[in-house]
């Protein structure tokens, strides 16, 4: 099922990720999370995905060995009620007390890294391989620190340090998680970010002249006719110089996914390529054409089937995405994999402040 072949170096072993899922049984789960989801009042959404992790995860699969999601649905439910609690009260404070609604609204602030920190200790928990959970041990403040105090600096450097932040984000949640007992880190660099964001901003910007440039020279002087006859408050305008208007908009749309396309591959190939699980390298080689057109073509399957090609596009982009993740082994996964559940336990036990809730906003 998986493939996986030894380097002339034998102290290295690549082994390949591998998504065995597919089309026909994920749209089945699908339509009847989103059903029962709709009849429940969302009641059953903690339900619909617990459902759709246990199939995803339980199909990606490394060395023979698949993934697991062993959450209980409860704990999600209780989660989300604690989370629409909050803005029902929220939303309804901003009608009879304005005072309750900037106490909330600052209350955010402290909020929101406890969130995330929580989310993703669950999350970790609750993801197994080889019955081995990943284990998150970011703290709060540094939490507040990366998430919320960093911000400050946003109107002060006119938006440079944005892909810094980006950046110290990634490290922060990447360098506090643990295979077992196993220590998780991120080797890149801040580069990464400036290098992909400003590529990707050059590409969106030259596709969309690109776009522009053809369209005045095939006559899109429509556009300045539509302007024209909307000023003058008449509504007579052709349907042709509308179809050229939304054509350009569409173009000019595809410039934007282009552009975004690439900051995502360049992001997702330069981190995953710079995660270590101990002495392990992980390996990201997603191709940037073949993802674009994966992309472009799952939207529009999508419209086209008026939403119902959801399920094939998600199974067809996991296919892809697991197919591009390796692992270079310096040691035997065995070995790896090897550790006593008493000190894992430990290990997971020293974390304080953590309630079992996936609250997610």
């Amino acid at each position: 099922m998986l493939e996986s072949f030894e380097q002339t170096n034998t102290a290295n072993k690549i082994i390949s990720f591998h998504f065995t899922g597919k089309a026909s049984e994920y749209f089945k789960i699908w339509i009847v999370n989103g059903l029962l989801t709709v009849l429940t009042l969302g009641i059953y959404s903690a339900w619909a995905k617990v459902r759709t992790n246990r199939y995803m995860y339980g199909n990606i699969y490394l060395d023979n060995e698949p993934f697991a999601y062993t959450a209980m649905p409860a704990n999600i439910l209780k989660g989300r009620l604690l989370a629409l609690g909050f803005f029902i009260v929220y939303s309804l404070s901003g009608q009879y007390s304005h005072t309750l609604y900037i106490i909330l609204t600052v209350s955010l602030l402290p909020i929101i890294p406890w969130v995330i920190v929580n989310s993703l200790r669950f999350r970790g928990k609750y993801t197994l391989y080889r019955n081995i959970p990943f284990i998150f041990k970011g703290d709060y403040l540094d939490g507040f620190k990366y998430f919320i105090l960093i911000y400050i600096w946003v109107p002060l450097t006119l938006g440079v340090i944005i892909p810094y932040i980006y950046y110290k984000q990634k490290q922060y949640i990447i360098n506090n998680f643990f295979f077992g007992t196993l220590p998780i880190q991120y080797k890149g660099k801040a580069s990464t970010f400036y290098i992909a964001f400003i590529a990707a901003t050059m590409i969106t910007l030259l596709s969309a002249g690109l776009v522009l440039g053809i369209a005045a020279a095939f006559g899109s002087s429509g556009l300045f006719y539509v302007l024209k006859k909307y000023l003058e408050n008449i509504t007579s305008v052709d349907v042709s110089t509308i179809a050229t208007i939304v054509g350009i908009y569409g173009l000019l749309i595809i410039s934007l996914i282009i552009g975004s396309a690439f900051y995502k591959i360049f992001i997702l190939n330069n981190v995953i390529s710079s995660i270590y699980c101990g002495q392990s390298q992980l390996k990201c080689s997603m191709d940037y054409i073949k993802y674009t057109y994966i992309f472009l073509t799952n939207i529009v399957a999508i419209l086209l089937s008026l939403g119902l090609a959801t399920p094939w596009a998600r199974i067809r982009y996991n296919k892809y995405f697991y197919s591009s993740i390796s692992i270079a082994l310096k040691d035997s996964l065995d070995e790896i994999t090897s550790m006593d559940e008493k000190d894992i336990k430990s290990f997971a036990e020293e974390l304080g402040g953590f309630l079992d809730l996936d609250i997610g906003f």
